[in-house]
């Protein structure tokens, strides 16, 4: 007897501590989000949940998804057409599937987010003329959903809204109206959420950007005030750049520096403009305690038939990518699966969901498998000083100077007296969206001749293109510039010129020359010793080839 009294306190203390675990803040949930999945196309279908050519789902499917190593499921669900439109009381045998599918989740200890999606009264009218209603809409609707699940733990989270874009139009730029709107949904959602109690209270809550366009979340997105502290997270979603991603009519084959060599590469966003990106998002909200959630991303299968195995190799390489980089972020990142197969736009799938859950597209898979391995980086600025170039670098000018053809920053020729063999000038600036172009020049300060520099192993002369570099036409930049022993030489003799168009400077530091080797790090060195990679990130150890700083010294890994 005693025995068995022993044996039922420890399942129970067991049972506390898994519930306890449960009771996380945002950012840990999402950082416990190692591979996301979304069930696509099947509970916010219109009409049924088979109306949109997918079988129902089932609790195998469920398993099968956590077979292959996803711990968490994003559950888009249609409302609406389930529900009385006034009183937004929820069909009950709609409610049960919606929980039915939840359940199975969570029986195999997988996280979940249940949304609303598709729901065209609330996503099509962010507008003056319909915020009340809409809003009176939103709050019932999610004080019915949360008052069902009030009593589920903290693995399940609840995102308030989806897509939210005016009238359905993708062509047209959302107005101050709209914005304003659709941030006044997600304080409703809040509002709503926290009202019903129970382990609502302290719910991990998601809101969205509009259009879960991380660019125009940086803009024009408010955050929410919400009573509970540390539980909110920010959604976007990512499918970039789009002409590689959506596999549609006259999309690239080829993304990223690492396939330049393989054909026509997609200039409108690589690995540079990836990171760019996620860096700006990570300060902008994460570093504010917020979480950061992108609910869903994907790159549609497209190739050609004379080199599909490469093309599916870098469609691989593009997911490894993005979720490595989530994965440093501390994003939660949800891969978009609609159970679409083939060759061009829309085709998502990984599961076959008609063929017992066989992975039909496993680039796709392997990919975020390989990215899902890189670990989350605590701090991806540095202590002091320069963060993103780490601590030593010499600012040889801080303004905001706007590049025009002939009109420049010049540094003088004393700045580079103190180096020796090579240096590496640092520039901070913003791009201007509404210039036609962007450009970055150097010329020695006599006006004499150009020279060549290098960014990241790759070498250009005289012109530097931000847009082509980093993929995006609206952002600040950190780009470091590295010059020869000979290019160092001139300068010190005649100084640099650096002009240009579309682009404003704001800082220019200039760093000691790269060492050969990296020097060894162990636990008991001062915090002198730190290792920064270019990005400003601190890491334990480098374990990839390039440019880090060390004790304030930029050191080169071979």
């Amino acid at each position: 007897m005693k025995k068995a009294i022993i044996l039922m306190l420890a399942v129970l203390s067991v049972g506390t501590i898994k519930a306890m675990d449960h009771d996380i803040d945002a950012q840990t949930w999402c950082k416990n989000v190692v591979m996301g999945w979304n069930l696509g196309n099947s509970l916010e279908a219109e009409g049924s949940e088979t109306s949109w050519g997918n079988p129902k789902t089932t609790k195998d499917m469920i398993k099968a998804v956590k077979a292959q190593g996803f711990n968490a499921i994003r559950i888009p669900v249609r409302w609406g057409q389930h529900c009385n439109m006034t009183t937004m009381e929820i069909d009950a045998t709609w409610l049960a599937r919606v929980k039915e599918v939840v359940d199975w989740c969570l029986e195999e200890d997988l996280m979940v987010i249940v949304n609303t999606h598709h729901d065209l009264w609330l996503e099509h009218y962010p507008t003056y003329a319909k915020k009340e209603e809409v809003n009176n809409k939103l709050k019932k609707l999610w004080t019915n959903i949360a008052t069902y699940f009030k009593d589920y733990d903290g693995r399940l989270a609840f995102a308030g809204t989806n897509e939210v874009n005016p009238n359905g139009d993708w062509g047209a730029t959302p107005s101050a109206e709209n914005f304003e709107v659709q941030n006044s949904f997600n304080q409703t959602f809040i509002d709503a959420v926290r009202a019903t109690g129970g382990n609502n209270a302290k719910r991990n809550l998601i809101v969205q950007t509009m259009r879960c366009n991380p660019y125009m979340g940086l803009s024009d997105l408010i955050i929410p005030n919400d009573p509970t502290e540390n539980r909110l997270s920010v959604e976007f979603h990512y499918y970039d750049p789009y002409s590689y991603c959506s596999g549609g009519e006259g999309s690239y084959y080829y993304w990223g520096k690492a396939f330049a060599d393989k054909g026509e590469i997609c200039p409108d966003g690589n690995e540079s403009s990836m990171k760019a990106l996620f860096s700006q998002l990570r300060k902008e909200w994460w570093d504010n305690g917020l979480g950061v959630v992108i609910g869903e991303y994907g790159c549609a299968h497209h190739y050609t038939e004379a080199d599909r195995a490469t093309q599916e190799e870098n469609q691989q390489y593009y997911m490894k990518c993005l979720v490595g980089e989530a994965r440093h972020m501390g994003f939660a990142a949800f891969v978009w699966d609609n159970n679409g197969f083939g060759n061009g736009s829309e085709k998502f799938g990984i599961f076959n969901r008609w063929n017992n859950m066989s992975v039909d597209a496993p680039f796709f898979l392997n990919g975020i498998k390989e990215g899902s391995k890189e670990e989350y980086v605590e701090d991806i600025g540095g202590e002091e000083g320069d963060p993103d170039v780490g601590v030593g670098g010499t600012v040889i000018w801080e303004g905001e100077k706007a590049l025009d053809w002939g009109k420049g920053v010049t540094i003088e020729k004393e700045k580079f007296t103190p180096f020796d063999n090579t240096v590496t000038i640092v520039l901070y600036y913003n791009q201007n969206p509404s210039a036609s172009y962007q450009d970055i020049q150097t010329f020695y300060g006599d006006w004499s001749t150009s020279f060549d520099f290098t960014v990241e192993d790759v070498t250009f002369y005289q012109d530097f293109k931000p847009f082509e570099f980093y993929g995006t036409t609206d952002a600040s930049h950190i780009t470091p510039f590295s010059l020869s022993s000979n290019v160092l030489s001139n300068a010190k003799n005649k100084g640099v010129i650096i002009h240009g168009y579309g682009v404003t400077l704001t800082k220019v530091v200039l760093i000691d020359k790269p060492s050969t080797a990296i020097n060894t790090t162990t636990a008991d060195e001062t915090a002198e010793k730190a290792i920064y990679d270019l990005g400003g990130r601190k890491v334990k150890s480098p374990t990839k080839k390039g440019l880090y700083i060390v004790g304030g010294k930029m050191i080169l890994k071979d």
